[in-house]
């Protein structure tokens, strides 16, 4: 593939970060394919905002076609491009590779798992797949949180009266909700759209909703109603 001598290189520099272990081949495979050649992030400092939530590169797990790789390897997810940009180092400023996008490819990034999943009926300004983050699986019951950035245009004040916005990466967020093991169905985040959704569940939803207060889109809270519908059933 034309990524393989890349990715030798990538590899090879990083000598005193990783060690690839050569005794099994599905390892070696695996990091055969493990990764993309992107563009280098550009620079955006006449923007306000950043591309990433967090710029530094996070040490991480990677489990590829349900096998966990034990070689070290760092990430950090640019918000902008949905890609999981990789590095052999936490030092790196910028990287040209980034984690092949595959469903079956999963990293963990300080406890959380992400996975590259499809999506349907979310933001029309996202594509229809993209990384999302478990933040519970269950089994009847799972659920994941979408966030990205996206690019949005200044605009000069016309009047005194309105004000002046410098282009800007705007943040946006999506819930989506699993059942058993069907496909991510999006979710807004409002009390109407919870009981249509769990509808077999509407006496159970109503209870959690009754015994605890709280807002729709604090994860915390989204988390404890959808363990509690999990657990009781």
């Amino acid at each position: 593939m034309k990524h393989i001598c890349i990715l030798i290189v990538f590899f090879l520099s990083s000598f005193c970060f990783a060690q690839l272990s050569r005794n099994d081949s599905r390892i070696n495979d695996a990091f055969t394919d493990l990764t993309n050649r992107i563009k280098p992030t550009k620079n955006f400092e006449n923007l306000k905002g950043s591309p990433y939530f967090d710029s530094e590169f996070k040490e991480a797990s990677l489990t590829y076609f349900g096998t966990p790789l034990k070689e070290k390897v760092f990430l950090r997810y640019n918000a902008v491009s949905d890609e999981m940009e990789m590095s052999l180092s936490s030092l790196t400023k910028e990287t040209d590779q980034a984690l092949i996008k595959n469903s079956k490819v999963f990293c963990e990034i300080e406890g959380k798992v992400y996975i590259y999943l499809p999506l349907n009926s979310g933001n029309s300004h996202l594509a229809s797949m993209g990384y999302v983050k478990e933040i519970y699986k269950g089994k009847n019951y799972s659920l994941y949180l979408r966030e990205q950035k996206i690019f949005r245009e200044g605009k000069k004040a016309r009047t005194s009266l309105e004000r002046s916005f410098p282009p800007r990466f705007a943040r946006v967020s999506e819930w989506y909700f699993q059942k058993e093991e069907g496909q991510l169905q999006f979710l807004k985040p409002t009390k109407r759209s919870l009981k249509n959704y769990f509808k077999t569940d509407l006496v159970h939803l109503e209870t959690f909703l009754k015994s605890k207060k709280g807002d729709f889109k604090k994860v915390n809270y989204m988390e404890q109603m959808i363990r509690y519908l999990d657990e009781i059933n």
